[in-house]
């Protein structure tokens, strides 16, 4: 009975109740979308540049990381795989052997960092379905991939030779001129103008450094326990010799990018929703203005102040929840178009964003926590706006309020 009353009293005047429910629809619409933009857009950076390259959790020798160098290197081990491997949750190991070098072809020269795989069994990168031109390269192959943009700069194609100068293990000189067998076009734009791959064997010869490994990717499910992975691995491995380490310590920079723009984000929606707040709270405010002598009257003949307390409680949160149930069934489908039809950006914010590294490029993601959040903020707002009601309730003067 309390919620038809509060039904039919919310269309006791229609014009107002229609413009706080578009008004609660439109805020909920565009923060929804706003949020679901933004962090579609951090998972994508985030599977560009860490779930595609460096992994979630890598193994490294334990001094590597603060000084990467080949010299911090380690060996393959087979004592170390079987830890590694024993951890629960982790499904495989990618091996990696990195370091920079200076690449060349005709008059061109930039630096690149090279990178061995075993091609067969590197499916992190996943670089066989990203070559553009020319073929995958096999674990038996002297010959490397180049990314597309390091391609262009050296005005290099498949089948082309371009030389490679570097230092190797123990300041050991690595020269030697190597085929191009594919290009690929990877993700990351920072890594596509300097990457060049090459099998584990022959990165591990170029570089002097014989069953060298300067990381080992650690492969999981579920990128949610990048942190439980890392501690497990760290309880288990010689931390004197060894250590774990997840993508956020690998990459600080990015972390505070994201959580500087996020906070960007989530101030405007703030203020977006500050402004819905007063036009809630006018809507309530003049609902219980002008019912003040119906609600004397009421109680004069016997209801209780508790039960037109409730009813007025039903009313602000009946409207606000009609604003945000049509506002989340508008935003749903416009979320998943373009999840799958994500937005390219063009001209110059798309040269901004690859400067930054960013593939320029921002999907929509479908997640219920940005759901349930802008839930928790409208109903947080009906609730201070039926605090006024609430106290108007409570502090009723009957003989006041029945001769206004």
């Amino acid at each position: 009975m309390d919620l038809l009353l509060a039904w039919r009293n919310i269309w006791r005047n229609r014009k107002r109740t229609l413009i706080t429910v578009t008004l609660v629809t439109l805020s909920v619409t565009v923060a929804v979308f706003m949020r679901s933009l933004q962090e579609g857009s951090y998972a994508r950076m985030i599977e560009n540049a860490v779930g595609s390259f460096t992994g979630y959790v890598q193994v490294h020798q334990k001094d590597y990381w603060d000084d990467k160098t080949l010299d911090n290197g380690m060996t393959e081990n087979d004592t170390l795989m079987e830890k590694i491997l024993s951890a629960d949750g982790v499904k495989g190991v990618n091996l990696r052997l990195e370091s920079f070098s200076l690449a060349s072809h005709g008059n061109s020269t930039k630096g690149a960092l090279i990178m061995g795989i075993i091609p067969e069994k590197d499916t992190l990168m996943d670089i066989q379905s990203r070559i553009k031109g020319g073929s995958y390269i096999t674990e038996e192959d002297s010959s490397v991939i180049l990314g597309s943009k390091l391609a262009s700069f050296l005005n290099v194609s498949p089948g082309d030779t371009i030389v490679l100068l570097g230092q190797g293990h123990y300041g050991q000189s690595a020269v030697g001129a190597f085929p191009v067998k594919g290009i690929a076009k990877i993700p990351a734009p920072d890594l596509d103008r300097q990457i060049v791959i090459m099998p584990l064997k022959l990165a591990q010869n170029y570089f002097s450094f014989p069953n060298g490994l300067t990381s080992i990717v650690v492969l999981f499910d579920d990128p949610q326990r990048t942190q439980v992975i890392t501690d497990k691995l760290n309880a288990t491995l010689d931390t004197t010799s060894y250590k774990a380490l997840s993508w956020q310590k690998m990459s600080p920079e990015m972390v505070d990018m994201i959580n500087s723009d996020r906070a960007g984000g989530i101030m405007m929606i703030a203020i977006l929703y500050m402004i819905i707040a007063f036009g809630v709270f006018g809507t309530v405010l003049m609902m219980t203005e002008e019912r003040k002598k119906e609600f004397a009257v009421m109680v004069a003949i016997g209801m209780q102040k508790t039960k037109l307390a409730t009813i007025s409680f039903l009313e602000t949160i009946l409207m606000n929840s009609i604003g945000v149930i049509a506002g989340i069934a508008i935003t749903i489908p416009i979320i998943l178009y373009f999840m799958y039809n994500p937005l390219m950006m063009t001209g110059k914010e798309a040269e901004s964003f690859e400067k930054l590294g960013i593939e320029p490029i921002m999907p929509t993601i479908m997640s219920f926590k940005i759901f349930f959040h802008q839930i928790l903020v409208i109903l947080s707002i009906s609730l201070v706006a039926f605090m006024y009601s609430l106290i108007s309730i409570m502090r009723l003067k009957i003989i006041k309020a029945i001769r206004r």
